[in-house]
């Protein structure tokens, strides 16, 4: 058996307990270290009223209230002196253990040795009852003085009746033999046995006293076990009837156990300081303490006293130790445990932001089971004081003991994402090298095959200079040598073939590994030659294949940034071969080079910010290229072609909100790509565009609401993209098209708002592009899709609680503007991120690097329409931009006239713009919304509501014109409401306010979980305080809500200007409704 009372002594034994040492830390207080046992007077004394009152007392409480220590220190020493013997019992389950019974004899024999003597000596039998034990007639226990005296069989711990003993059918099968044991003692009836026995010889009942209940049963357990030990009252029913709660200790009972104990060690002052510190916080009047925690920093406090040699302990002294005892305490806890258990409490157990989070018991267990623990881990930690269980709903729960624990937890946790991230670090900088060698091979092989194409092309063309030369000899000889006319003819015309021929196919070897350099200088060689040629020598098949080189050298210029030259070029393609057409030229080459031609051109117009001739470009394309690739039978060349054009096609549907009839395209592109090799990777650059155009369907899809297939097709696409780069690790197109992907898959998380989820999604997407630029510097579109995942991962990191680490990736991704050729619409993009950076610096608190941020922003917004036409729509909004971002910068600084008077130049701007097609209305109104709103809150913060209220809701209804595509949308859309709603209570139209908030309540109700979310939880917050102001009989609830959700937002986004503003707001109205 194990006699918790040995277990007790030896550890009281190993800690020094006096004057210089009062506090005992995690250890439980015992009958000899009593003298310092203080703040449970009450308790105590309630305990023995009900021992003494009856049979049985049930004490419970949570885990760390001190139940052992009240036990030993408290009730022990106040009954012993009233005749009670205090057997401490700890029923051992393993097979070789004695019967429980027999534990509990041995225990009681033990324990009653020294107090006195049993009046029937040796009337106990072997293999008898406990109730036997203690009913023989006239065998009472009785002191050296003749006073009867009581033994109280203490169960401490009584809930490893429900633990250690149901590991196994033996421990199972103790733990019911010693419930029926006790049952029988409990109730004081005879056992069955006994009754059977008396059936059989009556004369047995002369030896018991069936009347006596000279004894006591006091059982302690936690209360996350109350529910099990009530599954016993069938066989007990008295277990529910004499039970006491223990609380943790008030204010002022904890400032007794440490200032009693202590004397002259702390004064008053400190040890409140102490109390209030273990309180959270809280005044002493409203405190609530456990006593293991206080016992625990007392101890460390005092240790470090006692180190430096002090003669009390000072109030520097505790706050310079706050995080070193917890942290020691913490480390100590885990000492013994699998790193991997450490992982699962700080990533399970505590939120983004720090603050403790539950998790049931069962997903724990788990969680620990695949960590490496040994089962009784959780016992373990439970026990020291680290977790504890409580049941809520009727699902037990496990968390950290106290909120003090936090801080010390979150600084292991970042400590060990900083070192891991370290160690990610080294191997994506191996991968890297890895790669880099790689692409280092590859650019050797793409230099040879760029001489190989140089030279073939110089062939080429020699080729066809000599059949041009042997044309002219044929000429002066025509009567003696006609055949060799019509032989140097036939050899033109192969070798024009051919150099169209080997362009294609350098495009589809060179694009990869990023050299449309070589391409565009091999096109220009073919270019230059063909226009060498006189006018009598160019043949319709010359002109046809003259025209497709040009369509090469348009699509290679475009895609190095050289619009104007790119656009030339594909106008002049595209008027050559439809000219052809249009003498009956319906071969295959002349189909597919129009649309190609066709399809550049409107790749061209669209990075030149003009998306509505794009569109009709695009569409055209499209319609040229459908027949030749549907055809029975249709090429490689015309399915690959129809492809590259209907995803670029689809892509700029996308970009117009035309999301349906952008799945559509995109699924045929995907389909054609598809049916040249079933994605086997025969084809790499055909497979790297399938991904490609999976990657921006999933755009359309999400836009859509369509989730799940949105997943299902970027899983389909995912390996297809790695399988590429396994085969070609420098395959520039499959790079590009996986940065596609991941970006989607990071847009995934931040939908159901796992913004912590998303950001490693966005930095893998980002290194993909670094590694395509690092070879082909030149590319713009790959120099934006770098900046979008950098200010993807900033806006995230801000919205999960970080900003200045959102505003660090928000300027690494403004810098990208630094690489490349700046078109058009990079500029207008980069033009957006500086914006952020500016909103953000002025959250933050820093006025002037905001002001810089601005005037950054604003001259990218110059070369944005530097090229469109001065009555052009985009030029319009250009010119709202500023006065827009002027005054979310003021409003974030708090000069609200200055802020109201750039939001009204830049509605006034807006107001009268008509824009033409859905993708300029949708842009046209979000653009207006934003002035709007930004009117509305200038003129709230000046107190004027009744503008507030008319900006707010025409913000409202640009809001509804368009219904949100994502779930940014649908925030932003609850956000207008909200401050409608807000600006409405204000003005005293509550019935209206609290209809406009209606739908909002409603949605954000069904948000999934937001802890990754601050930025969702403050607008929820804001909504909160909205519906305070909107119904006054829930006033003070509410705002309590959105106090309490402001407050759990992680301190750093809690500081930001906005917050900081709506907190206080929340606070005045807080105070003026007391």
């Amino acid at each position: 058996m194990n006699d918790a009372g040995h277990a007790l002594a030896g550890t009281a034994a190993q800690a020094v307990v006096d004057e210089q040492h009062p506090w005992l830390g995690l250890a439980s207080f015992t009958e000899e270290t009593r003298g310092f046992f203080h703040g449970r007077e009450e308790e105590v004394a309630e305990l023995g009223r009900r021992v003494q009152r009856k049979l049985l007392t049930i004490l419970f409480g949570q885990s760390g209230l001190g139940k052992t220590s009240i036990l030993r220190a408290g009730i022990v020493p106040r009954l012993r002196p009233e005749g009670y013997c205090p057997v401490y019992v700890r029923i051992d389950y393993s097979p070789e253990s004695p019967a429980p019974a027999e534990q509990i004899k041995q225990a009681i024999f033990r324990a009653t040795e020294a107090t006195g003597t049993w009046t029937q000596s040796g009337v106990a039998s072997q293999g008898e009852s406990l109730w036997e034990f203690l009913h023989h007639r006239d065998d009472i226990l009785r002191d050296a003085a003749g006073k009867t005296v009581i033994p109280l069989l203490i169960f401490d711990q009584f809930e490893e009746i429900f633990t250690l003993a149901q590991a196994d059918d033996a421990g199972r099968a103790r733990a019911a033999q010693f419930v029926e044991e006790l049952a029988d003692l409990v109730e004081n009836r005879p056992p069955r046995e006994l009754e059977a026995r008396i059936e059989h010889d009556d004369t047995i009942t002369e030896r018991f006293d069936f009347g006596r209940a000279d004894y006591r049963i006091l059982i302690a357990l936690r209360e996350d076990y109350l529910a099990h030990l009530e599954s016993l009252k069938g066989a007990m029913p008295s277990i529910t009837q004499n039970r006491m709660r223990l609380a943790r200790m008030t204010g002022q009972q904890a400032l007794a156990a440490v200032m009693k104990p202590g004397g002259r060690l702390v004064t008053e002052e400190v040890a409140e300081a102490i109390v209030r510190f273990i309180a959270g916080g809280s005044e002493l009047r409203n405190a609530e303490v456990e006593p293991s925690l206080l016992s625990l920093i007392c101890r460390e406090l005092n240790n470090a006293r006692i180190a430096q040699k002090r003669a009390e302990i000072s109030a520097d002294l505790l706050a310079g130790s706050h995080d070193t005892i917890l942290a020691e305490f913490y480390e100590r806890a885990l000492a013994d445990q699998p790193p991997a258990v450490r992982k699962v409490i700080e990533d399970q157990l505590l939120t983004e932001s720090g603050f403790r989070e539950s998790l049931a018991e069962e997903r724990l267990v788990k969680a620990f089971t695949a960590a490496g623990a040994a089962p009784d881990a959780l016992a373990t930690l439970v026990n020291r004081r680290l977790l504890r269980i409580e049941e809520r709903l009727d699902v037990r729960r496990v968390e950290l003991t106290h909120d003090v624990l936090c801080g010390v937890v979150k600084a292991s946790r970042e400590l060990r994402l900083e070192r891991e991230a370290k160690e990610e670090a080294e191997r994506q900088l191996a991968a890297q090298r890895a790669r880099e060698e790689a692409t280092r091979r590859a650019l050797v092989r793409a230099r040879q095959i760029a001489a190989g194409a140089a030279t073939l092309a110089v062939v080429a063309i020699v080729g066809a200079i000599f059949g041009w030369v042997n044309m002219n000899r044929a000429r002066e000889a025509e009567s003696a040598a006609l055949e060799t006319r019509k032989l140097a003819e036939g050899a033109r015309g192969e070798a024009e073939k051919l150099v169209v021929y080997l362009l294609e196919d350098f495009q589809l070897e060179l694009e990869p590994i990023g050299r449309l350099d070589i391409v565009a200088s091999l096109s220009k060689r073919a270019l230059d030659y063909y226009a060498g040629l006189p006018a009598a020598l160019r043949t319709p098949a010359t002109e046809r294949n003259r025209a497709l080189a040009q369509v090469r050298y348009a699509i290679s210029l475009r895609n190095l940034g050289k619009l104007d030259e790119a656009g030339k070029a594909a106008q002049a393609a595209y008027a050559t071969l439809e000219e052809l057409r249009a003498k009956g030229d319906a071969s295959e080459p002349t189909a597919i080079g129009l649309a190609m031609a066709s399809s550049a051109n409107a790749r061209i117009l669209s990075q030149q910010n003009r998306l509505g001739e794009s569109l009709k470009e695009g569409a055209r394309a499209f319609d040229l290229v459908s027949p030749v690739a549907s055809a029975a039978g249709s090429s490689i060349a015309a399915r690959r072609a129809y492809g590259e054009i209907a995803v670029s096609h689809g892509f700029n549907l996308m970009q117009d909100g035309n999301f349906e009839e952008s799945v559509r395209v995109l699924e045929k592109a995907r389909a054609a790509l598809r049916s040249i090799d079933g994605l086997q990777l025969g084809d790499l650059s055909s497979a790297a565009l399938f991904v490609e155009a999976t990657a921006w369907q999933m755009d359309a899809l999400m836009a859509l609401g369509r989730v799940d297939e949105t997943r299902r097709n970027g899983e389909e696409a995912r390996p297809v993209a790695g399988g590429i780069l396994e085969r070609q690790p420098g395959h520039m197109l499959a790079l590009r098209a996986r940065g596609l992907l991941l970006s989607n898959f990071g847009d995934l998380e931040a939908q159901q708002l796992r913004f912590r989820a998303a950001l490693p999604f966005y930095a893998a997407a980002a290194r993909d592009y670094e590694s395509f630029l690092k070879v082909d510097s030149g590319n713009t579109i790959s120099w934006n899709n770098l900046m979008a995942n950098l200010q993807a991962q900033g806006l995230y990191a801000e919205g999960a609680g970080r900003p200045r680490e959102g505003l660090q990736l928000l300027r690494s991704a403004a810098k990208t503007g630094r690489g490349g050729v700046l078109t058009a619409v990079r500029a207008r993009n980069l033009a957006f991120t500086w914006a952020h950076v500016c909103r953000l610096e002025a959250e933050l608190g820093n006025p002037e690097a905001s002001k810089e941020a601005l005037a950054e922003g604003a001259r990218l917004t110059d070369i944005w329409v530097r090229d469109t036409p001065k009555d052009a729509f985009p030029r319009k909004l250009q010119a709202a931009w500023l006065p827009t971002q002027e005054s979310t910068r003021l409003l974030i600084l708090g000069d609200f006239p200055a802020a109201s008077e750039k939001a009204a130049v830049a509605v006034r701007l807006l107001d009268p713009v008509q824009p033409a097609t859905d993708g300029q209305k949708r842009g046209h109104a979000n653009f207006l919304t934003d002035a709007l709103l930004l009117q509305a809150s200038a003129a709230y913060w000046l107190k004027d509501y009744a503008q507030a209220e008319k900006s707010a809701r025409r913000a409202v209804e640009q809001r509804m014109r368009f219904p949100p595509v994502n779930r940014v949308e649908e925030l932003f859309l609850a956000e207008t409401r909200t401050f409608h709603a807000q600006t409405l209570a204000r003005l005293g139209r509550l019935a209206e306010a609290r209809e406009v908030l209606a739908p909002v309540l409603a949605y954000y109700a069904k948000l999934p979980d937001t802890r990754e979310a601050d930025w969702v939880r403050f607008r929820i917050a804001s909504a909160r305080l909205a519906q305070a102001l909107a119904s006054p009989g829930e006033a003070q609830a509410r705002l309590a809500d959105a106090a309490q959700l402001i407050d759990g937002l992680a301190p750093e986004f809690r500081r930001t200007a906005t917050v900081a503003q709506v907190r206080n707001e929340i606070a005045l109205e807080q105070a003026t409704r007391r």
